[in-house]
């Protein structure tokens, strides 16, 4: 069942008091730079964000099980590590043998529909029910909406959404994800996404290879504070490829690769290429707000996008923001 916008702003409000208690019970988990130990001693810069091990676990289903399947591969990444986070148990992953499948399952069903629904097959795409594009794949506003569903917090939502008792899911913490939308340049792209990952200290999904594929970015090393520094001077990238494995390969040489920052920048597998249309595979919206027009010609194509965690929770996944978090009401 969805939750409208006044259900969730009636659900925040009630449980004011479970929030301030769980920042109490939650301790060490919801800390800045939260287990930096893992691939920070390696190197010297400092690390910020996830536990590399942990993701590790998270990730213990891939390769993505179809060649198609890079969007449901990194959901279950970046949702397994939600719940060990909440937790604070490396090997508390709901998503392991056989999750992609149910991922996918999920993309495909009613619930998955869009408030803008979902576009007529094209010949190519829809690739998910939960698409508002006739992506060949899964698109974006599909990714933002798996992530949240399939995490801990949106286990939150349904939890509390069905009758259950807020008592026992103070665990838990309320988080919404996005879509962001990077209409700065790539220095600046990579910054925000850097601030992300030592704010929340947990792994974020991204778009690479100009729209064709999703990877999922573990941390960066940097030579100062991504926050108080920001766009920051990223010194690397630890990037893990959901394909490597598979008979498509991937686009690096192994599951865990650590880029350094220029080349991550620079290579059009990575962020050295914007969203592109990939000759149809990768459009842009043709329903909702996000269909461009005469005023505004592009929504994903041309920018760098990524999925990420934010406070936004009354704010449907349906919604992209933008480099600076304001919710965008066109394309």
């Amino acid at each position: 069942m969805r939750l409208t916008v006044l259900e969730r702003r009636m659900l925040a409000l009630a449980l004011i008091f479970g929030v301030l208690t769980l920042t109490l019970a939650f301790g060490n988990i919801a800390t800045r730079r939260w287990g930096q130990t893992a691939t920070a001693q390696a190197h010297a810069t400092p690390w910020y964000g996830a536990r590399t091990s942990w993701v590790g676990t998270a990730t213990s289903e891939w390769p993505q099980r179809d060649a198609n399947w890079c969007g449901p591969a990194a959901i279950e990444a970046a949702a397994n590590y939600t719940y060990q986070l909440a937790t604070n148990n490396q090997n508390n992953i709901p998503f392991n043998s056989g999750g992609q499948q149910r991922i996918a399952n999920d993309l495909n069903s009613a619930l998955a529909t869009s408030i803008w629904g979902t576009p007529a097959w094209n010949g190519i795409g829809p690739g998910f029910n939960a698409d508002i594009a006739n992506d060949g794949g899964t698109d974006p506003r599909g990714m933002a909406w798996g992530i949240e569903y399939e995490s801990a917090y949106g286990w939150y939502w349904r939890f509390l959404h069905n009758g259950g008792d807020p008592k026992l899911a103070l665990h838990v913490p309320i988080y919404a994800f996005h879509n962001v939308i990077y209409h700065n340049d790539v220095t600046h792209a990579v910054g925000g996404l850097a601030r992300t990952l030592e704010e929340y200290s947990q792994p974020v999904v991204v778009t690479v290879a100009h729209g064709l594929h999703f990877d999922v970015i573990a941390g960066v090393y940097s030579y100062n504070d991504p926050i108080t520094s920001y766009p920051a001077d990223v010194d690397a990238v630890d990037v893990w490829d959901p394909a490597v494995g598979s008979p498509s390969g991937g686009y690096q040489s192994a599951r865990e690769v650590l880029w350094t920052n220029w080349t991550f920048n620079t290579d059009v597998h990575m962020w050295g290429s914007t969203y592109s249309s990939n000759s149809g595979y990768d459009p842009d919206p043709s329903v909702g707000i996000y269909t461009p027009n005469t005023d505004y010609p592009a929504h994903w194509i041309g920018y760098r996008t990524d999925f990420e965690i934010d406070h936004l929770i009354n704010v449907l996944p349906d919604y992209a923001v933008d480099e600076n978090l304001s919710v965008m009401q066109h394309p």
